[in-house]
């Protein structure tokens, strides 16, 4: 599982560099739980996703990134079947930092060997370069 923890995060990453939705929300499951410094987040619909998504693309270009590297820290399985991804982000506009870099751990859901994601704890939200409150 650790070859598809690194896939995900991959696929988290580049989706806001390549304004995907549809990529993000295929790691995603409903609803999905943001916990950030400043609030819970609870995104219970696709529309909420999809404007969740539109700000943080506000918050790519303003940064003007071109790489979001997640690093995996560690994978534990948890007795009930799921998983919990630690990970190490790290944003980047050309060769510099554009934010120190942090560690979130994302609750994680096998669905037919894909990971998929309910919840990450200690996301950065996009109301610190946006402006925006979130949702």
């Amino acid at each position: 599982m650790n070859t598809e923890f690194e896939r995900f995060l991959t696929d988290i990453s580049d989706a806001f560099i390549e304004g995907n939705l549809q990529q993000w929300r295929a790691r995603l499951i409903l609803p999905f739980s943001l916990i950030t410094k400043l609030k819970p987040i609870v995104l219970s619909t696709e529309s909420a996703v999809r404007k969740n998504f539109d700000q943080y693309l506000v918050a790519v270009n303003m940064m003007n990134l071109d790489l979001i590297d997640r690093t995996p820290i560690r994978l534990e399985t948890c007795p009930d079947g799921t998983w919990l991804g630690t990970f190490r982000t790290r944003m980047l506009s050309g060769a510099s930092l554009a934010t120190a870099p942090y560690i979130s751990t994302a609750l994680l859901h096998d669905a037919d060997g894909h990971f998929r994601m309910s919840s990450m704890l200690n996301a950065r939200g996009h109301q610190d370069w946006t402006g925006v409150e979130e949702a």
